[in-house]
């Protein structure tokens, strides 16, 4: 079953950050030398095994720090950033580009909250157009998007992405979390 248009609702709307993945320390996770506004750092999205109710979580790291220590288990994106003055209005870090290598990254990861969570990201870079939903299949079951990025090639080969069929409650655990790391609380 084909169909053009799935995207009826926008759960999109629904983001906010009342759930913490936490905020900076303002220590560096390797070193824990303070981090001072102006300071660049690395802002690590990794995810938490041992803590399945709230799956991912903010690790900051000095750029030195990020260079010489181990990295943290179960990285799923990182990016640089600059500590922001404590009179700096507050600002999203996340920008469309490390959306969307986020979104590549996920692809072909079954875990359940990680498909979880590139549904909804799918969902946000398509409200910000920089997806495009072009149809969707069920087979055995399982519902699958096919979407394509703007500006796409004719012909270009569409990625395919797993409707969780998330309820209410894991739909508002998901977008918060998303937001959470849109809004770049520092």
């Amino acid at each position: 079953m084909i169909r053009n248009s799935p995207y009826d609702l926008d759960p999109m709307s629904r983001i906010s950050t009342t759930w913490d993945i936490g905020r900076s320390s303002g220590h560096c996770a390797a070193t824990g030398s303070p981090l001072s506004p102006g300071d660049a750092c690395i802002v690590a999205l990794v995810e938490r095994e041992d803590d399945l109710s709230a799956p991912l979580a903010r690790v900051d790291f000095s750029e030195s720090g990020w260079a010489s220590g181990p990295r943290p288990k179960g990285v799923i994106a990182f990016w640089k950033t600059t500590v922001p003055e404590a009179s700096e209005k507050r600002r999203g870090f996340v920008d469309d580009q490390t959306l969307l290598d986020l979104f590549e990254r996920l692809g072909g990861d079954e875990r359940p909250h990680r498909v979880r969570f590139r549904f909804v990201l799918m969902l946000l870079l398509v409200r910000k157009k920089l997806l495009r939903v072009v149809g969707t299949a069920s087979a055995e079951g399982v519902e699958r998007w096919s979407v394509l990025p703007r500006g796409a090639a004719e012909g270009e080969v569409p990625a395919e992405v797993v409707n969780p069929k998330l309820d209410e409650r894991a739909m508002a655990e998901v977008t918060e979390q998303l937001g959470e790391v849109l809004d770049g609380a520092w």
